[in-house]
C-alpha cells in the first residue's frame, strides 16, 4: 500500500501564512506611499500659498513707493519752477554781484527766505553750464524781474545803466581850483590831499616806468599834468581816483602826439610842451587861434626874446591870481616872470586842453612877434603884428575898445 509523503500538509499551511504576510506588508507599504505621496502634496500646496501673498504685498508697497517718489517728484519741480518764476521784490540800490560770489549765493540773496536751500541748491546743478557765466555788476532788481530773468541779465552782463555823476576838469584851471572842484563835486570821496602834497610819490605809484622816463621823471607838482576832461564817476567812488584817470590820460595822449610834433617847434622833450600848452591855454579861449599863438612864442624864443605873457606872472604873483596887473608885480622878478627873464618858466601854470598841446606841437607858420587881445570879450579874438610899430597900433585899438565897453555898462 502506498502512502502519502510526510510532512507535505505542514509546507503548505507556512507557505500559505507568509504569502499572508507579504501581502499584508505590500498593503501597508502602498498605503504609506500614498500617505507619503498626500503629505508632499500638501506640503508642496502650502507654500506656494504663502509666495503669493508676498508677491502681492510687495508689488502693493511697490505702487505706493512709485507714487510717493512720483507726488515728492511733482512737488519739487513746482518748487523749481515756483523759484524759477519768483518775482523778486524791488530793492533801492541795485543787486550788486561782486567778483567770487557763486550762484548760490546770488539766488540765496534774491530768494533764499522763500525756498528751501535743497531747492536752491538742485535749481543750481540743474542750470550749472548757464549760472557758470554770471557777471560781476551791478544789476536792477524793481520788482518785475523773475529769478530767471535776472540770472539771464548777470550771464549776459547787462548791467544796470545807472546815470553817473560828473566832474568837469576844465582847460585852464590850476591845481588849486582842481582840489576844490574835487571836493565840492556831489558824493565823490575827496582822498586826494596826498595827489598834490606828495606828487612825486602819487606819479611813481600811478604811471610805469616808461611813463615816468618819457616825462622825464616825477615832478613835484601836478600843474599841467592833468587832461582836461568830464569825468564819469558813481556814488562813493574816490577823488583820487579821477585824478590818477586825469594823469594817465594826459601822458598817454602826450605819448601819442610827441613823436608827429612838428619840426616847427623847438621844444627839448615832452615837458616843455606842456609848459608852453599851458601858456598858450591861458592865453586864448580860441581852438582856432592856439596854433598861431604858439607860433609867435616860438618866433620870440628863436630870436631870445622874452615871452611877455601876462598869465605867467599872475601865476608868478599867485596861482589864482587874475589880475589886473600892477607896474609893481611886471617889475618884480619870479621864475614865472617872463617880462624879466627869457625862456619858458619852470612848470606849467594851468591845465592844457588837446587843442593847446597840438598847437604847440604843431604851430602855424607865421612872422608875428606879437599879439594883443581885441577887445574885452575873449571871444573876440587878437590882432597880431610883426613890428612893434604895428603892434602899439594894435595895443591902442585894444585901449579905446574897453574905454568904449566901460561906458556901455554905466
Amino acid at each position: 500500500m502506498i502512502t502519502a509523503p510526510r510532512g507535505k500538509k505542514p509546507q503548505d499551511k507556512k507557505h500559505t501564512a507568509q504569502k499572508a504576510q507579504l501581502q499584508s506588508k505590500f498593503q501597508f507599504e502602498k498605503k504609506s506611499s500614498e500617505d507619503q505621496a498626500a503629505a508632499a502634496e500638501a506640503s508642496a500646496a502650502q507654500p506656494q500659498r504663502t509666495r503669493g501673498s508676498s508677491f502681492k504685498f510687495l508689488k502693493l508697497l511697490c505702487s505706493a513707493a512709485l507714487v510717493l517718489v512720483i507726488a515728492i517728484g511733482s512737488a519739487f519741480y513746482l518748487q523749481l519752477k515756483a523759484l524759477n518764476d519768483y518775482a523778486v521784490p524791488p530793492r533801492a540800490e541795485p543787486f550788486a554781484l561782486e567778483a567770487g560770489m557763486h550762484a548760490r549765493d546770488v539766488i540765496t540773496a534774491l530768494a533764499g527766505d522763500k525756498f528751501n536751500q535743497a531747492v536752491i541748491w538742485a535749481y543750481v546743478k540743474l542750470n550749472a553750464d548757464k549760472l557758470a557765466h554770471i557777471q560781476k555788476g551791478k544789476y536792477a532788481v524793481d520788482g518785475t524781474l523773475s529769478v530767471r530773468e535776472i540770472l539771464r541779465r548777470m550771464t549776459l552782463g547787462e548791467i544796470m545803466q545807472v546815470k553817473p555823476f560828473t566832474v568837469a576838469l576844465v582847460e585852464g584851471m590850476n591845481t588849486a581850483l582842481v582840489q576844490k572842484r574835487l571836493q565840492q563835486a556831489d558824493d565823490l570821496i575827496y582822498d586826494a590831499e596826498y595827489c598834490f602834497t606828495k606828487t612825486e610819490s602819487f606819479m611813481e605809484d600811478t604811471l610805469t616806468k616808461e611813463q615816468l622816463e618819457f616825462l622825464g621823471g616825477a615832478k613835484d607838482t601836478l600843474e599841467g599834468l592833468l587832461l582836461p576832461a568830464t569825468y564819469p564817476y558813481f556814488k562813493d567812488d574816490s577823488a583820487k581816483a579821477v585824478v590818477q584817470r586825469s594823469l594817465r590820460a594826459m601822458i598817454i595822449f602826450l605819448m601819442e602826439e610827441w613823436p608827429l610834433r612838428s619840426d616847427k617847434q623847438m621844444l627839448k622833450d615832452p615837458y616843455e610842451a606842456l609848459i608852453l600848452a599851458s601858456i598858450v591855454e591861458r592865453e586864448s579861449s580860441l581852438r582856432s587861434e592856439q596854433p598861431l599863438i604858439a607860433g609867435v612864442f616860438f618866433n620870440r624864443l628863436k630870436k631870445g626874446m622874452k615871452l611877455q605873457t601876462d598869465p605867467a606872472v599872475m601865476y608868478g604873483v599867485e596861482p589864482g591870481f587874475r589880475g589886473p596887473l600892477k607896474r609893481s608885480q611886471l617889475e618884480k622878478d619870479t621864475p614865472y616872470n617872463t617880462y624879466t627873464r627869457i625862456g619858458l618858466p619852470p612848470t606849467p601854470i594851468a591845465m592844457p586842453g588837446k587843442d593847446a598841446v597840438q598847437a604847440v606841437l604843431h604851430p602855424s607858420s607865421t612872422k608875428a612877434l606879437y599879439f594883443v587881445a581885441k577887445g574885452p570879450d575873449p571871444q573876440d579874438g587878437h590882432n597880431f603884428a610883426e613890428t612893434l610899430r604895428q603892434h602899439n597900433r594894435n595895443v591902442a585899438e585894444y585901449r579905446k575898445n574897453v574905454r568904449e565897453y566901460k561906458k556901455q555898462q554905466l
